[in-house]
């Protein structure tokens, strides 16, 4: 575990680009015998997997967290540390909707696997993964949480310094007239000015924003600003 650490901290260190990022993360995956590699970040409308597997089963398996039947994530953001898991091994011992995920894992080849998640800003988590066709994992009992930590944390850092383009990523749009008024609100003008400058009424613009806001869980428009700036939209 020490050995894969240091890797992961040389990673972050030395990563230039995004193909050497993704290079060097296949190489340590294949270095410690995973078949893949999985680091995911957690955020409402700022969600994105960076991984080599198969994007059939990174569909799936985003599927399962947004339906809340994903036991490695809940039990990341529940724990907040590393931990390996095993769905052999928990097959059989966990509710019928873990056995789903463990299930389908199992036809992509996975049963195994190390987790460790790190806390981000406002409230979200990222998570590295390496996962196994082995049916148990041997030798990665002993993980040191805060070193672990240590190194995904820097980890994330790279990949947001980065930009790393995403193997899938949540998708954001804005209507139109959703990303006009939401310019002019990134401007400094009020909803009552949008209406204004844009000739209609200010139910008009405000249901819009509301619309927006629902649609990704928002609480408010500023947040909304800050996604569709983040996304490039306006």
């Amino acid at each position: 575990m020490n050995q894969l650490v240091a890797g992961l901290l040389e990673i972050g260190a030395v990563a230039h680009d995004d193909a050497t990022l993704k290079t060097a993360l296949a190489g340590l995956t294949e270095r410690f015998e995973f078949t893949g590699y999985e680091f995911a970040k957690l955020l409402p409308c700022d969600f994105y997997v960076i991984s080599n597997l198969s994007p059939d089963w990174l569909k799936r398996s985003r599927k399962l967290d947004l339906e809340q039947r994903h036991p490695i994530i809940k039990r990341a953001q529940q724990f907040r540390r590393a931990f390996t898991w095993s769905g052999t091994q928990e097959m059989g011992n966990v509710p019928e909707e873990d056995q789903a995920f463990y299930e389908t894992a199992s036809q992509f080849g996975i049963h195994s696997g190390v987790a460790i998640p790190i806390a981000i800003s406002n409230g979200g988590i990222s998570v590295l993964s390496f996962v196994s066709a082995k049916k148990v994992l041997r030798g990665w009992e002993e993980i040191d949480p805060i070193a672990a930590s240590s190194a995904v944390g820097q980890l994330h850092a790279r990949i947001e310094q980065l930009k790393v383009t995403p193997s899938i990523q949540e998708s954001f749009y804005l209507s139109p007239k959703e990303a006009t008024y939401t310019r002019w609100l990134s401007l400094g003008k009020t909803v009552e000015d949008t209406a204004k400058i844009e000739d209609v009424k200010y139910n008009t613009v405000r249901i819009a924003l509301a619309e927006a806001r629902r649609r990704y869980d928002l609480c408010n428009n500023t947040q909304l600003v800050a996604q569709a700036i983040r996304r490039g939209l306006i």
